[in-house]
């Protein structure tokens, strides 16, 4: 069989993306029938039970439970919808808040810490749904290098005219003889455990679009990308 061209592979890649949204949708509605049946009867079963009592608390921790779940399906939901390309004024410090709380509720490896760190409002000219989609390919790469003990730090800031979103991670860190190569499509490190090599490529790939840069800062421990936009 021939092999498909790295342009032809791009596309199969989009197009899996573009699968996976919408069964991220369907599966999202599929989950919110019954959950919403859990919320209401739980909330009959709190104004019926005596608080303070083991039967109100196992009532009330079904309930938290089940909202904390539903805030993990509106976010999927939400992350689904966004398919638009179209640039608009965008809140850069909201957007990645919402991604980083999306990352956080569904991570496997519940042990790593998310430090979050928002210098003010960061306003920029962007396609949103872009704009998600690396920072959710930066946060990837990070929490897949991170022990599960360890610590990632998003940074959202303003610097002049610029806007700045900063993933650095605790993890080993980039080799320097792989410095170079991290960007380069179907790059990968970890063929064996799923990785496509395409994450930061298409990330970068965004970044230019937006006229701004993606890049791994030099020195310190860990990996440390830094992403740069024009400002508004």
């Amino acid at each position: 069989m021939e092999a498909l061209a790295p342009y032809e592979r791009q596309l199969v890649q989009s197009a899996k993306l573009a699968a996976i949204g919408e069964l991220a949708a369907g599966v999202a509605h599929e989950i919110n029938n019954p959950l919403f049946a859990i919320l209401a009867l739980s909330e009959f079963l709190l104004k019926e039970l005596e608080p303070g009592t083991k039967a109100y608390e196992r009532a009330e921790l079904i309930r938290s439970t089940g909202l904390e779940i539903k805030e993990v399906v509106r976010g999927l939901l939400d992350f689904a919808r966004e398919s638009s390309d179209e640039r608009t004024l965008t809140a850069l410090d909201e957007l990645v808040r919402q991604t980083v709380d999306l990352v956080r509720r569904t991570s496997a490896k519940k042990g790593i810490t998310i430090v979050e760190r928002y210098e003010g409002p960061v306003l920029v000219e962007a396609s949103s749904s872009q704009l998600k989609q690396l920072v959710l390919n930066l946060l990837g790469n990070a929490r897949e290098a991170t022990p599960d003990d360890g610590t990632i730090t998003v940074t959202v800031r303003r610097e002049g005219a610029d806007a700045l979103v900063t993933v650095a991670d605790s993890g080993p860190g980039v080799p320097d003889d792989l410095r170079d190569r991290i960007f380069e499509p179907f790059f990968t490190t970890r063929r064996g455990t799923g990785g496509t090599g395409l994450g930061l490529a298409v990330s970068l790939g965004i970044a230019r679009a937006h006229g701004g840069t993606l890049q791994l800062a030099q020195g310190g421990e860990g990996a440390s990308f830094v992403l740069r936009l024009p400002g508004l």
